[in-house]
């Protein structure tokens, strides 16, 4: 059984909105038999916690940004706790990003820790000793990516905002019950790729908790970020080249590469919605459903996997093209 001071300090660490646990339908908010899901952090986290790190398939992971409303009517803030860049590149370059940005981080004296995650890829993990603005994480991050060119379609917190019932995107926790045991997998390494340096439970957690970072410290970091600009993109129409059918040219060539764009509130741009214009763009260049539907997958996946990590990810995309498809037909009526 854990040290009980050793479960309160990672529960300090990972605190945030939600748990998520893996059921039949993937990884989703623990959802509490008496209503709502439940909290990460308190007594339950804690309890949560306990297992996560004893007891074999009760891991968890939590869902960062929680929403921390003004008193007397003011306006409400969305914070968190830590976060976190995911790497699904494959080990190698992984590897290279979170290093990467790891020394770009320590060149402003910002501790932060790497984790091989269960699969495939890298996560880096940064802690805070007392709750921050989710955007202030988010693009603090992001700046740090952005120095080492690393990929920055997986940044949590995804959303800096919650709307309505969403509690925006979770993250697996490190150090499962058997993690390390096997394999360098869901703990947190140090060393060379080769050689890989597995911190011991308990040593990643009193460091850890020891050099959260403070606001101060961090203000260096989230000036480092720069607003992506967005590009204005002419409505016209092309036909495709029929020496290079799998080429996208005209618009939808240019949606396809530069995918969605940062607005206020998304600062991951719009996915449904630029796959949707997407899929107009390719009809209306007389691509056939079947090659549209091909290139949504695609695109969906070099965009986050919105819809394609949900179990009925493809037939919402064949949707979406059915209806970019029966739209096309309309305009030329």
């Amino acid at each position: 059984m854990p040290d009980p001071v050793l479960v309160q300090q990672f529960a300090d660490l990972f605190r945030g909105n939600s748990i998520a646990r893996d059921n039949e339908h993937g990884f989703r908010p623990w959802e509490n038999p008496t209503g709502g899901y439940y909290p990460a952090s308190g007594a339950s986290f804690q309890n949560a916690v306990q297992a996560h790190l004893s007891v074999a398939d009760a891991a968890i992971g939590v869902y960062p940004v929680f929403a921390l409303e003004e008193p007397q009517g003011g306006s409400t803030a969305h914070c968190v706790w830590w976060g976190c860049v995911d790497w699904d590149q494959g080990d190698t370059d992984s590897w290279i990003h979170a290093q990467n940005t790891q020394r770009v981080l320590t060149q402003l004296n910002v501790p932060s820790w790497i984790e091989r995650s269960r699969s495939k890829g890298y996560h880096l993990w940064v802690f805070f000793s007392d709750m921050m603005g989710a955007t202030e994480i988010r693009h603090g991050l992001m700046g740090a990516c952005n120095i080492v060119a690393a990929p920055t379609q997986e940044v949590n917190p995804k959303q800096v905002t919650l709307t309505g019932k969403g509690i925006g995107n979770g993250v697996r926790l490190p150090y499962p019950y058997g993690a390390g045991i096997v394999s360098p997998r869901n703990v947190v390494v140090e060393g060379t790729f080769d050689s890989p340096i597995i911190l011991p439970l308990q040593e990643f957690v009193e460091r850890a908790h020891a050099t959260r970072i403070d606001t101060h410290l961090w203000e260096q970091v989230r000036e480092l970020y720069r607003a992506p600009v967005k590009q204005h993109i002419d409505r016209i129409d092309f036909e495709r080249s029929s020496q290079t059918p799998t080429y996208l040219t005209g618009p939808a060539g240019i949606v396809r590469r530069e995918g969605p764009q940062a607005k206020p509130g998304k600062p991951d741009g719009d996915r449904s919605g630029t796959l949707y214009h997407l899929a107009c763009l390719m009809v209306r260049q007389k691509h056939e459903p079947a090659e549209v539907l091909s290139e949504i997958i695609s695109a969906d996946k070099d965009w986050g996997g919105k819809f394609t990590k949900r179990p009925d990810g493809e037939t919402r995309l064949r949707g979406l093209v059915e209806s970019a498809v029966a739209r096309i037909r309309q305009e030329k009526v």
